[in-house]
C-alpha cells in the first residue's frame, strides 16, 4: 500500500494544541457523553484461556459531537469552534485512556505497523434518530447490536429492545431483518465510522520520523473510514462511475496524544452538506452526485438514499430488508443535519499477542452505551427478576440443542466460544454455570423504602402507610418495592420479615454501607 507522507517535528504538546485546537473558548459546547475510565474488558474472539502478552488497552472515556466551524477548511479542519447553529460540518471527538494508535496495514502481519495499541471498532450514527430506518447487513455480529451482549447484559434503552443479540444460537446473523430471535441488523444506523486494518491510505506525520505513533505526537491519517450503512446497498440506484452502491468517502482523522493526561484524542471533521464539501475543495464547486470519491457530504449520501427509496421497484418493495430504507422515501436529509440529535453507539476491539503464539489475536474491550452485567431484563438494575431469568435459562437450555456438550449437567457449554457467546456467561469463560449466577439481593434491602441504604423509622412510616390501605383499594405506587411477592397487598409475608429486620438484639440490619451487621 502506498503511503503519501509528510513529516514535521513538533517538540511539545502545547504546540500541538495550538496547531489543532480542540475548540475556541467562544464556541458553543458539543454534546458530551461520558463513558468512564477503567470499564474496559478483555473478551477474546478465540476464547483462549491464557493471559496475553501486550494486552490491548482500548478504553473509551468520553465522546463529544456537534456542529463545527473550521477556521480553514482547506488546511486546518481541526482548528475552529463548536456551534449550535446550522453548520456545514460536524465534528466527533473520541477520547481514549492511554496511547492509542491508528490501525495497521493488514492483519495479522502488519497490524502493529503504527504502534502496539491499534484501534479497531465501529462508531454508528443513527442520524434520523429512527431505529426503524437504516441498518447493517454486512457483519452485524461485529457491531454494537451483535456483540454488546458479550459484556453480560442487553442494553437498557427501549430502542435496543429485541435488537441486541443475547447469544449466537441458533444464529441471528443472516442478513435478513425478518428472522429472529434477535434483530441486530435493524440497528437504525445511517453512517458509521469504521476503524479497520488496511484503511490508512495517506499520512501527515508529526513525529520523530518513523511510523510509530509515540507519546505526544499528532498525526492526520486519511482513508475510507466513513461508511454509509450497507443495509441500503441492495436498493441504491447505482449512478457513480465505480458502479458500486456503497458510499464511503475518504476522510481525515486526527490522532493526538497528550502526555499530560495520557489520553488519545481521535477526531473526525466531515461536511454535513455540499457547502462544506465546496469549502474543503477551496471554493471550487461541482454538481452534487451520488459519488463519495469527489465532493461528498452526509446530506448528499442521504439524499441518494431518499431518491433510491422513491424510485424503488416492486421487487425492491417486496424484499424482506426493504423496511431499512422504506421511510426515507418521505424523509429529507436536510432535516437531520443537527449532530447533537444523532444517536451514537460504539464498540471497540484491541489486538494482543498470546503467550503461546506470535500470531496477534483480537479482543472486544469497550462499548457505549454501557450495559450492567447480569441485568438480563434490561431494567437498569440487578434483582431477583434477573436471578429468576438466569435460573430459567440454565434449567431450560442445559443439555439442549445449543449446549455444546449436550448433557444436562448444570453447565451450558457455548458452541465455538469466542466466535460464539451467550449473555448469561457473565465471566466470559465459555460456559454458563453457577459461577455466572447473579448475586441475590440482600433481603433487608427490599424494605429500604426511602432508598437511603438503611432501615430506620422513616422506612417504618412508609411501610405502615402501605399496611393500613383499605382492603380492595389500589396499593400506592411507593409500596411496589415493599410488596415482595408482587400480589398487590402488604400482608404477613412482608410484615413478618420487616419486623425481624427492625427489632431486637442479634437481628440482622441493613446498614448505609451496604453491609450486613448484627444489632449491638
Amino acid at each position: 500500500m502506498f503511503l503519501g507522507i509528510q513529516r514535521w517535528h513538533i517538540g511539545c504538546v502545547c504546540l500541538l494544541a495550538a496547531l489543532f485546537g480542540l475548540q475556541s473558548a467562544h464556541g458553543d459546547a458539543p454534546r458530551e457523553h461520558f463513558d468512564g475510565a477503567g470499564d474496559s474488558r478483555l473478551l477474546r474472539f478465540d476464547g483462549g484461556p491464557s493471559s496475553p502478552v501486550n494486552p490491548p488497552h482500548i478504553d473509551l472515556i468520553r465522546y463529544d459531537i456537534g456542529g463545527w466551524i473550521p477556521n480553514d477548511a482547506v488546511d486546518s479542519l481541526f482548528r475552529g469552534v463548536w456551534t449550535d447553529a446550522a453548520a456545514d460540518f460536524f465534528r466527533l471527538d473520541l477520547v481514549f485512556d492511554g496511547l492509542v494508535n491508528p490501525p495497521g496495514l493488514s492483519f495479522p502481519a502488519n497490524i502493529f505497523f503504527f504502534g502496539d495499541n491499534p484501534l479497531l471498532g465501529f462508531v454508528e450514527f443513527d442520524i434520523d434518530a429512527n431505529v426503524l430506518t437504516g441498518g447493517e447487513l454486512i457483519g452485524p455480529q461485529f457491531r454494537y447490536h451483535g456483540a454488546a451482549g458479550r459484556f453480560g447484559a442487553p442494553a437498557t434503552s427501549d430502542r435496543f429492545d429485541g435488537r441486541v443479540s443475547m447469544d449466537t444460537c441458533p444464529g441471528s446473523f443472516d442478513a435478513d431483518i425478518g428472522t429472529g430471535p434477535y434483530f441486530p441488523e435493524r440497528s437504525g444506523e445511517e453512517f458509521s465510522l469504521a476503524f479497520l486494518w488496511g484503511s490508512v491510505s495517506t499520512l501527515d506525520v508529526g513525529s520523530n520520523g518513523d511510523f510509530s505513533f509515540d507519546p505526544g505526537e499528532a498525526w492526520i491519517v486519511r482513508g475510507p473510514f466513513l461508511n454509509r450503512a450497507h443495509g441500503f446497498d441492495d436498493f441504491i440506484l447505482v449512478c457513480c462511475s465505480n458502479g458500486l452502491p456503497t458510499y464511503n468517502p475518504p476522510v481525515d482523522l486526527l490522532f493526538l496524544h497528550s502526555v499530560d493526561t495520557d489520553t488519545t484524542l481521535v477526531s473526525l471533521v466531515y461536511p454535513l452538506n455540499q457547502n462544506g464539501a465546496v469549502a474543503m475543495a477551496g471554493g471550487v464547486s461541482e454538481t452534487p452526485d451520488c459519488c463519495a470519491n469527489n465532493q461528498s457530504s452526509i446530506e448528499e449520501g442521504l439524499d441518494h438514499v431518499a431518491i433510491s427509496a422513491q424510485f424503488a421497484t416492486a421487487t425492491d418493495r417486496n424484499d424482506v430488508n426493504f423496511p431499512l430504507i422504506e421511510d426515507w422515501e418521505f424523509q429529507f436529509a436536510a432535516d437531520y443535519l443537527a449532530p447533537k440529535d444523532w444517536v451514537v453507539n460504539a464498540i471497540f476491539a484491541g489486538v494482543y499477542t498470546d503467550v503461546d503464539s506470535i500470531t496477534p489475536g483480537l479482543a472486544w474491550t469497550d462499548i457505549t452505551p454501557n450495559v450492567l452485567t447480569h441485568d438480563y431484563n434490561g431494567d437498569g438494575g440487578v434483582d431477583m427478576d434477573d436471578v429468576t431469568l438466569f435460573d430459567a435459562f440454565l434449567s431450560s437450555e442445559d443439555g439442549g440443542p445449543c449446549d455444546a456438550d449436550g448433557v444436562a449437567d448444570g453447565v451450558y457449554t457455548i458452541i465455538d466460544f469466542g466466535n460464539g457467546f451467550d449473555v448469561h456467561d457473565a465471566n466470559y469463560d465459555g460456559v454458563v454455570d453457577a459461577d455466572d449466577r447473579p448475586p441475590e439481593p440482600d433481603p433487608a434491602a427490599l424494605f429500604d423504602a426511602d432508598g437511603d441504604g438503611d432501615l430506620d423509622l422513616k422506612d417504618y412510616a412508609i411501610f405502615q402507610r402501605c399496611i393500613v390501605s383499605m382492603p380492595g383499594d389500589p396499593m400506592p405506587i411507593f409500596c411496589d418495592d415493599i410488596d415482595t411477592n408482587d400480589d398487590g397487598d402488604i400482608t404477613t409475608i412482608e410484615i413478618t420479615p420487616f419486623g425481624e429486620f427492625m427489632g431486637g438484639p442479634g437481628n440482622i440490619l441493613f446498614n448505609a454501607g451496604g453491609l450486613m451487621q448484627q444489632h449491638p
